[in-house]
């Protein structure tokens, strides 16, 4: 365990506030009731599910719910504090009645779009504008004749990678790929993930919205961290790459794919797009996993984006992603 995890239990270097559903349990006792939580809370746009279980369980239980908060249960004498910190609106716990039902009742949430307004122009002043356009992005990146997009599944490791790797810019999502030596210099990352790029030359950061980049924008600044490569909110691009204002929105992968074909390469190869169904894992090694897609978002509409990206591009489409093929029957 981490240092983060300890004080966490001690309601220090909490996620930020919002409305949550705590689910407290052992590591068999949550792997039988989140199916169902799980399913309710995905007609439930806004509540975020916090999982909170004993020191001994915490790893195996990060490994198998990678798209969930999990937590160290809090010290008994803070528990009112530590839920209050993350912003607990019910606690489920196997005792539990109806729980299910219980959550099915929860009053929906009024949309806190535009909150972050004066945080937006402190990190514009610091972090210089966003871009905010296709043309803008592609004179950023120099007009690239390929581009390379990579997810995060097991097709992002296809050794034929390599053959259209040279001249091509790199696309990849969140920082999962990291410390595995394959293909580790993206030129773009499409993110929700509040850690910082590394050391090297740093990539051109694109967030899905305003509500989600600026919160991370903000604290990579109070870390020392400046996008100096250019970063973006596809929310506010013109036009967008797709539909963001629902109460699903298309994965970051969909939307990776959805903007390279925007920007009009010769050629476009895909990969690592494997619905969460590949038959080795969620990811290159990790065959522990059992979420497939987080509950904002949906595989049918991921589809629909990234068919429609590649009906209007022109160029020559390379897919290595056979689940995602086979799909888009390519």
């Amino acid at each position: 365990m981490s240092t983060r995890d300890h004080l966490q239990r001690f309601a220090i270097a909490l996620p930020a506030r919002r409305p949550t559903v705590l689910f407290e349990g052992s590591g068999a006792e949550i792997a039988r009731g989140y199916p169902a939580l799980d399913e309710t809370l995905r007609a439930h746009a806004g509540y975020r599910l916090v999982i909170a279980v004993p020191a001994d369980e915490l790893a195996a239980t990060r490994r198998r719910y990678p798209h969930e908060i999990v937590l160290l249960a809090p010290a008994p004498v803070l528990g009112a504090l530590w839920r209050w910190r993350l912003g607990v609106v019910d606690v489920i716990t196997p005792e539990t009645p109806d729980a299910a039902a219980r959550l099915a009742a929860l009053p929906p949430l009024a949309s806190a779009t535009g909150r972050h307004g004066l945080s937006e122009r402190v990190v514009a002043l610091a972090a210089g504008q966003p871009i905010a356009s296709i043309p803008e992005l592609k004179h950023r990146l120099g007009a690239p004749r390929a581009i390379l997009c990579l997810g995060n599944g097991p097709s992002s490791e296809d050794p034929h990678l390599h053959d259209y790797a040279s001249g091509a810019a790199l696309f990849r999502v969140n920082w999962n790929w990291r410390g595995r030596g394959f293909l580790e210099a993206p030129d773009v990352v499409f993110t929700v993930d509040p850690d910082p790029p590394g050391r090297g030359c740093p990539p051109v950061l694109l967030f899905p919205s305003t509500e989600i980049g600026v919160p991370i924008l903000r604290r990579h600044l109070l870390r020392g961290y400046r996008p100096r490569a250019g970063y973006g909110f596809l929310d506010r691009f013109q036009p967008p790459p797709a539909e963001l204002s629902g109460r699903h929105i298309p994965t970051n992968g969909a939307l990776m794919v959805a903007l390279a074909a925007a920007l009009a390469p010769e050629r476009l190869v895909i990969a690592g797009i494997d619905l969460y169904r590949h038959p080795e894992g969620r990811y290159p090694g990790d065959t522990e996993a059992v979420d497939g897609y987080s509950r904002e978002h949906r595989a049918e509409l991921d589809l629909a984006v990234i068919g429609a990206a590649l009906d209007a591009y022109r160029g020559e489409v390379v897919i290595l992603s056979d689940n995602l093929k086979d799909a888009l029957g390519r």
